[in-house]
């Protein structure tokens, strides 16, 4: 509900919007982490106790830079209104696993002992699913599954993993499954301005659509569109 909220929050200028892109995120690391200490699924009284914490963040920070606050208690009092709403019961999701430093010296490695690997792409995955929201960076398809799943999206490797990709988001494309395919088997590539080329015909078309955060290593980008065309140009690879 709160990530809901603040993708529509739309009445404050657009640097003092995006400071709030994150507040679902952070409620959710500070539940995972009142949960972990109690070795316990999130329940509904970590959520709230994660929300306090971040809503006295969030009046302070926007103190210090000056916002509207009028504004912004108005959005404080919408989120609380909405939580005050929901019937307190015990959570099913297990704590958030502590995210591994994308800049990390393991990012380049392989699977690593002890799975290290599995679970830095795991948090990988659900990041770039959540800022996408699970829209295909391709051809912008939302797959609506029935409840519980509700939206389904994949996450593809830029750089192949049995070419020893890495799994984070630098070489992660959210994409639905017909894109996924494509992508894996060179029917798509990539230029270096992240416009997708069709193999088959030859034709350039639009770009990728890309999340602010979402940074995309070009020597993956590169990797992939040598595996399948030999070409290491930056330009439109079939020209």
């Amino acid at each position: 509900m709160i990530r809901t909220a603040v993708h529509h929050w739309e009445d404050l200028p657009e640097w003092q919007a995006d400071f709030f892109v994150r507040i679902g995120d952070h409620v959710s690391r500070i539940a995972g982490t009142l949960a972990t200490t109690e070795r316990t699924a999130i329940h509904s009284a970590h959520v709230e106790s994660a929300w306090s914490l971040t809503r006295r963040a969030v009046l302070d920070t926007a103190d210090l830079a000056a916002m509207d606050r009028s504004a912004v208690e108005q959005f404080i009092m919408d989120l609380d209104e909405m939580l005050s709403d929901i019937e307190p019961e015990e959570g099913q999701a297990a704590p958030i696993p502590p995210v591994e430093p994308e800049h990390s010296s393991s990012r380049l490695r392989g699977s690593g002992r002890h799975g290290q690997q599995q679970a830095t792409g795991s948090s990988s995955v659900r990041k770039l699913k959540e800022w996408y929201q699970d829209q295909c960076q391709m051809c912008a398809a939302v797959l609506v599954l029935p409840s519980p799943r509700h939206r389904y999206s994949e996450a593809a490797h830029i750089r192949a993993r049995e070419d020893e990709g890495p799994d984070v988001v630098e070489n992660l494309l959210c994409l639905c499954p017909n894109c996924h395919v494509l992508f894996d088997a060179g029917a798509r590539i990539l230029t270096d301005d992240l416009e997708v080329v069709d193999t088959v015909t030859g034709r350039l078309g639009e770009r990728i659509r890309l999340h602010r955060w979402h940074f995309i290593d070009l020597e993956f980008v590169r990797h992939h569109r040598r595996r399948w065309t030999g070409d290491e140009r930056g330009g439109t690879p079939l020209e």
